[in-house]
């Protein structure tokens, strides 16, 4: 489990006391918006890594929210020990700030975070390490299998299994990923997730019933897989901001081990 922090530092601060208490080998610090500058954050990032005592997950989802260079400022220092890479593009082949964050920092440091949509194209054309994921709490086999495949190099069976996850993940997009999640695995039947805590609402009834069939539909598909049918227990890790019943599951299978003693951080 890699829990997370912020966004607003002095939040970070005071949760840095409370994980200092448990033994997690790294955490993931959220972005901050608006109030925040590059080099402001580059300060919050540090200041909060020397509190907690150890590097911590870097994650960028906005453009201005770092450079690359400080990036790689934060790498070389050894307050970061790997990048969770997620700012959205229409076409996510066509990323220049992502370009320029391979040529500064390690890809293989580097994970896609937007869920199996842009990943093909980022780890085939970026080179980055592996990829995060929202739907993997309904197609865990599934998306273990897209990434098996894409470290063999078989993109035509990658391309099919993403094929197979975009209903959700449009939902997810068109009407706000945390919220489609949560209703995902109450309308699969994995798990009674329970009312949405504020600052958030429920989705529309309408909203609710397009949710309900793409889960279930991704839920056979993940069912009817080689990997679905047998009893595995992949390594899953969960990043669950405090205050969010379902946040943002994160999927790197067998590839956190590696990060972890690539960054010199602790392994689970």
């Amino acid at each position: 489990v890699i829990p997370s922090v912020g966004p607003a530092f002095g939040t970070s601060l005071d949760q840095a006391a409370v994980l200092r208490e448990f033994d997690f080998p790294t955490t993931m610090v959220l972005p901050a918006r608006d109030i925040a500058t590059p080099e402001g954050v580059a300060t919050g990032i540090r200041k909060f890594a020397e509190a907690y005592g150890k590097p911590i997950v870097l994650y960028i989802k906005f453009d201005g929210y770092l450079e690359p260079e400080h990036a790689r400022a934060l790498m070389d220092d050894g307050v970061v020990n790997w990048i969770k890479y997620a700012i959205v593009r229409d076409d996510p082949a066509r990323d220049d700030y992502l370009r320029q964050l391979v040529d500064c920092v390690d890809p293989q440091r580097i994970v896609s975070g937007i869920g199996e949509q842009p990943a093909i194209v980022h780890l085939r054309d970026f080179g980055v390490q592996g990829f995060t994921s929202g739907c993997v709490c309904i197609a865990p086999s599934l998306s273990m299998k897209m990434l098996a495949a894409l470290k063999a190099g078989d993109y035509e069976t990658a391309e099919t299994i993403r094929q197979t996850f975009a209903p959700l993940e449009n939902l997810r997009n068109a009407i706000n990923p945390i919220r489609v999640l949560h209703t995902a695995l109450t309308e699969a039947g994995i798990a009674n997730t329970g009312p949405i805590l504020p600052l958030l609402h429920e989705v529309t009834e309408n909203e609710r019933t397009d949710i309900a069939a793409a889960a279930k539909e991704l839920l056979a598909h993940n069912r009817d897989t080689d990997w679905g049918k047998v009893e595995l227990a992949p390594p899953v890790v969960k990043c669950f901001n405090r205050g969010c019943a379902v946040c943002c599951p994160l999927f790197f299978c067998s590839l956190l081990p590696w990060l972890l003693r690539k960054s010199r951080c602790r392994t689970l």
